[in-house]
């Protein structure tokens, strides 16, 4: 029987919750959002000797930081090539080195941690049309604007590891690997305790305030007194903080995971996925199970009969699979500003945000957290590196609407690259 509830939290050890926030309480810094950018700021603003508290409104990491496909590589969720035509390229670079930066970080705090967490390294990325220049090119400019590292493989080599006439050839980044996300979040979470955070669950923040010596920070049983506020929230509350709240799309994405199967299609522990805009991602699990994930949409409920869904996505590319069970299948809500560039800066009055990691958000949620910190704490201000990514209103209601025509654009090019490239043959 299908699970109602995520792979992850199957498999993680989530122990009993933490204490809402009953009453007053100080901090220096009050940290609004528990998924991985605001654990991350937490954990490294006590580090570095600043009090802090975080306010999650549900469980730690309930949300996209702890339902996601668990891929971790360098990059932001708008390509280098946009980045680079709008801000130049040396600019470009600086924003890439800051994006390795974060992947780094997660590596590490996995080894130092809990290196059971990391689940695979590599992250092969197929085409779904025969073009051997374009992903060498792609391969090759990479590693000359950015020394980032990446291996063509052919479309044999590529077939060699994923059995499926859907694939061409793919581009092999070794740099990047795969993990169980809620259990690093839970990780890094503990971590942030025993560095003297203080972490409260089932406290929604209701309001924020200007006072005499900084803010107060109201949920429904408690305040927070601070100086400093970090907001974290992404598309999950977009009313806390209006000037970010309304540059945000909530987008969906749906993941699914089979029961244990023996099967011949997909031959490597790689991390995977496709050239689609809105692309298929994929990866072997425990117990040989496949994790599959995809169909992005601007809808906020999850649609009936998902794990059918998926599943006929799945078949669509490894028919040889037969007719897997599916055990779990959800949504993760994601959160993206209109340049596809995460939101990281501040009002210059104590208020600071890093959200709309989009869906490239392992590695970034971990730099816009590191990144606060360091701001608040010792003034640092490598977040300005964002600046020119500032939060623009979406449109609202009209925005999503705006974006998904914009999506089933971008599936109809696919369609019609794939059939060209199938005629072609």
């Amino acid at each position: 029987m299908q699970s109602t509830e995520t792979w992850y939290e199957a498999t993680a050890a989530r122990g009993p919750a933490r204490r809402a926030l009953t009453g007053g309480a100080e901090a220096e810094v009050c940290v609004i959002g528990g998924g991985l950018a605001g654990l991350t700021a937490a954990l490294e603003l006590a580090r570095r000797g600043v009090s802090a508290i975080l306010l999650e409104a549900k469980r730690l990491a309930w949300g996209a930081s702890g339902r996601n496909g668990g891929f971790v590589s360098n990059g932001f969720a708008w390509g280098m090539d946009g980045i680079a035509a709008r801000l130049g390229l040396e600019a470009a670079r600086d924003l890439y080195r800051l994006s390795c930066f974060g992947t780094e970080y997660v590596r590490r705090e996995i080894v130092e941690g809990d290196p059971s967490i990391k689940m695979g390294d590599g992250w092969l990325g197929c085409i779904r049309y025969d073009n051997a220049a374009e992903r060498m090119a792609e391969v090759a400019a990479q590693l000359r604007d950015y020394g980032q590292e990446k291996h063509y493989l052919d479309v044999a080599a590529t077939r060699a590891l994923v059995n499926t006439t859907r694939y061409f050839q793919s581009a092999l980044d070794p740099t990047a690997f795969h993990m169980h996300p809620l259990r690093y979040a839970l990780m890094i979470a503990a971590k942030a305790e025993g560095a003297g955070a203080r972490l409260f669950e089932m406290s929604l923040a209701l309001e924020v305030r200007k006072s005499d010596a900084g803010y107060r920070v109201r949920t429904g049983q408690g305040e927070v007194s601070c100086r400093d506020v970090v907001y974290c929230v992404s598309s999950l509350d977009r009313a806390i903080h209006p000037p970010t709240g309304r540059a945000v799309v909530p987008v969906a994405t749906y993941i699914a995971v089979t029961e244990p199967l023996t099967q011949d299609a997909i031959r490597t522990r790689y991390a995977l996925s496709d050239s689609r805009r809105a692309g298929n991602y994929f990866r072997l699990i425990d117990e040989g199970r496949l994790l599959w994930g995809g169909a992005i949409t601007t809808r906020v409920w999850e649609p009936r009969r998902l794990a059918e869904r998926m599943k006929r996505d799945m078949l669509s590319v490894f028919p040889q699979l037969g007719n897997p069970r599916i055990d779990y299948a959800w949504a993760g809500l994601m959160g993206y500003a209109r340049h596809f560039m995460p939101l990281i800066g501040t009002d210059g009055k104590g208020q600071w945000w890093a959200t709309a990691f989009g869906g490239h958000g392992m590695n970034t949620t971990a730099m816009g957290g590191i990144l606060m910190a360091r701001a608040i704490a010792a003034g640092d201000d490598e977040y300005r590196r964002f600046a020119p990514f500032t939060p623009q209103w979406v449109g609202g209601p009209f925005g999503r609407a705006g974006v998904q025509a914009g999506y089933w654009y971008l599936q109809l090019k696919d369609r019609l690259d794939e059939r060209r490239s199938r005629r072609a043959a």
